[in-house]
């Protein structure tokens, strides 16, 4: 089927009737079909059901082999020793030393370095635990003990000579 080109086409002065209307639509060539068979389709099932073999019942008896008493095995729990308190102050003033030694004189600056010995001593014994924070300790007095001395040290002079 062919339709006439635009071009073709002279412009008439009829008036349709029903202004929008669609135009009647032709019949369409290509009707559905059903779909072939399939050549490589896989054959229709037709095996036999399955029953299961019949099992013997067994009666409920004593287990094959007998068992053997035991003991039950408890984790063995390993507790490490507590930490030592006079690493924990000696981190505290270390810490103190840092945010306010400059006020205080050095003074926590010097107790962190003595307690920071000290508790090291005792954690290198084993009787308690945190050497890491003794040595934290020890550092931050350490770092800061210079300074708060040498500025005691100016205040001192200052005070005397004024």
């Amino acid at each position: 089927m062919s339709y006439p080109s635009p071009h073709d086409h002279e412009p008439s002065q009829e008036q349709p009737t029903q202004p929008f209307s669609a135009p009647p639509h032709p019949a369409q060539p290509y009707a559905a079909q059903p779909y072939p068979e399939q050549p490589y389709a896989a054959p229709p099932y037709s095996a036999p059901p399955y029953s299961a073999p019949p099992y013997p019942a067994q009666p409920y008896s004593a287990p094959p082999y007998p068992v053997a008493p035991f003991s039950p095995v408890f984790p063995v729990v390993v507790t490490p020793p507590p930490t030592s308190g006079l690493a924990v102050a000696s981190l505290i003033a270390g810490l103190v030393g840092v945010l306010g030694g400059w006020c205080l004189f050095g003074v926590p600056c010097v107790a962190a370095v003595i307690l920071g010995h000290m508790a090291t001593a005792a954690t290198k014994r084993g009787e308690r635990g945190g050497h890491g924070i003794a040595i934290a300790g020890l550092i931050l007095g350490y770092i800061f003990v210079v300074p708060g001395v040498i500025l005691t040290a100016l205040f001192g002079l200052g005070l005397i000579t004024s």
